[in-house]
């Protein structure tokens, strides 16, 4: 424990090696202000800007080197550590934070921008900067809120980790809940020994009222006269309490103390918000994807992209293949005898293959490229800059790694031969919209059935004239 109980640490010489690159997301006129504060500093530097042509907006931007772009999914540089800044209201919509996540971006909200404006004010020269973006983008990038690596609760313990350590705290507590109710749920803790799934009753009047039912930030200065407890087992001397607020929602709160009286004030709340933001988005997304009831952006059985981001995600690419004159390919690919083998060898085995098969496809295409599940059997892969032939050859050899891989079979039972078929349609050699384009894929897909299993068909527009 740090003598002087919840202080940054040293800050000499600590600066950010290189400039931290921003790409700003649908930025409004009334933002231009906050942004220009922020991006006065040496931490941070523009780079790219989403927004319409032709605006006051685009001009501002234009005006400060910032490469336009129509959406995310266009954005050329798109490096690992950069920071998306989303400007629109609430949660950053799933594909954003899927592309982030892909490229390893760290996302926040204006809000959360903002708060480094209002530091960057009240202390141009203090530790707040350059060590709160550095310990909150390593969270962000270690544990993406949408990130299917690690649970929730991990996020949430690394987030504690991080807060509690930055300040020096004794120790520290996140505690989850709604307005009006009377008591939080303890879902992560440091420095104290609470019971598993323990409850942390609210009393009208505390500290904790006026956080959950109020949404306020506290600084409480000075426990040491207190006689209670400032939770069961933890006896402060001082303590900051910070709102989880999701919109105009609050979700819980984010408590840490310190041993020692007068070792906290209100200025040390600002920098710490932001650990507050990441929490009440790792909330958000949980609740989004319940509300979905599926998965955000995968599909909980192979852990490839579920069909909700397969065409979002094809829509994206056919726009960019056109507007940049490029080859875009599309493979649609059936299990030809899935029901046979599920019969010979039960449903449990039918699922391992089912991910077996998914492995393979990962393992046989590039980052670029996007594989998901789109039904039962199916799957879709996106290939974008693959002309026919590349799709073609990259199709076949995949099709050659199923049937010769080795799937799982009872004991004294022979295996099934798993084999796929599939077909595939190509833009701009096959024109129209994603739809009509992944409408040619199916048939396509008809074709090579009609021929036999384990095969592959290629679309051409002649096709639809001999059907």
């Amino acid at each position: 424990m740090d003598p002087r109980g919840l202080k940054p640490p040293p800050t000499t010489g600590d600066r950010l090696e290189q400039p931290v690159e921003v790409i700003i997301v649908n930025p409004l006129e009334t933002d231009l202000a906050m942004i220009e504060s922020v991006l006065a500093g040496p931490a941070f530097k523009l780079t790219s800007v989403v927004t319409a042509p032709d605006s006051a907006v685009a001009a501002w931007f234009a005006s400060r080197g910032a490469e336009r772009f129509d959406d995310v999914a266009g954005v050329s540089r798109l490096l690992p550590g950069a920071l998306l800044v989303h400007c629109g209201e609430g949660l950053p919509p799933a594909d954003v934070m899927e592309r982030a996540a892909a490229h390893g971006l760290s996302v926040i909200n204006r809000d959360a921008f903002s708060r480094y404006a209002r530091e960057a004010a009240s202390a141009p020269h203090g530790p707040l900067t350059t060590e709160v973006v550095r310990r909150y983008r390593r969270l962000l990038e270690d544990y993406f809120p949408t990130s299917r690596n690690s649970s929730t609760a991990v996020k949430l313990a690394s987030c504690l980790t991080e807060a509690t350590s930055l300040w020096h705290a004794a120790g520290g507590v996140i505690l989850t809940g709604t307005e009006g109710v009377n008591a939080l749920a303890v879902t992560a803790q440091r420095g104290v020994d609470l019971q598993r799934d323990a409850t942390i009753k609210i009393e009208p009047g505390t500290f904790l009222d006026r956080c959950i039912n109020r949404g306020k930030h506290e600084a409480l200065t000075d426990l040491s006269s207190e006689e209670g407890e400032l939770l069961p087992g933890v006896k402060a001397g001082s303590a900051l309490c910070m709102a989880i607020k999701s919109g105009t929602s609050t979700r819980g709160a984010l408590l840490l103390w310190c041993d020692l009286p007068d070792a906290v004030s209100a200025e040390d709340i600002p920098p710490l918000t932001l650990f507050a933001y990441y929490i009440a988005l790792l909330l958000d997304v949980d609740d989004l994807g319940d509300r979905l009831g599926e998965n955000l952006v995968t599909d909980p059985l192979t852990g490839l992209h579920n069909r909700r981001q397969f065409d979002h995600r094809l829509h994206q690419e056919l726009l960019r293949a056109r507007r940049y004159t490029l080859n875009m390919s599309l493979v649609v690919m059936d299990i030809d005898n899935l029901e046979e083998y599920n019969a010979a060898c039960g449903h449990m085995l039918g699922n391992l293959a089912l991910s077996d098969i998914s492995s393979i496809l990962l393992k046989g295409t590039r980052e670029v490229d996007l594989v998901s599940r789109i039904g039962g059997d199916e799957f879709g892969l996106i290939l974008p800059e693959t002309n026919r032939l590349g799709a073609l050859r990259l199709t076949d050899r995949l099709r050659s790694e199923v049937a010769g891989y080795p799937f799982p079979a009872p004991e004294n039972s022979t295996s099934v031969n798993l084999t796929v078929s599939a077909g595939i349609a190509n833009f701009p050699s096959s024109s129209g919209s994603d739809e009509e384009l992944l409408a040619k894929a199916f048939r396509a897909l008809d074709l090579a059935r009609k021929e036999g299993q384990d095969s592959i068909k290629l679309w051409d527009d002649k096709l639809e004239d001999a059907e």
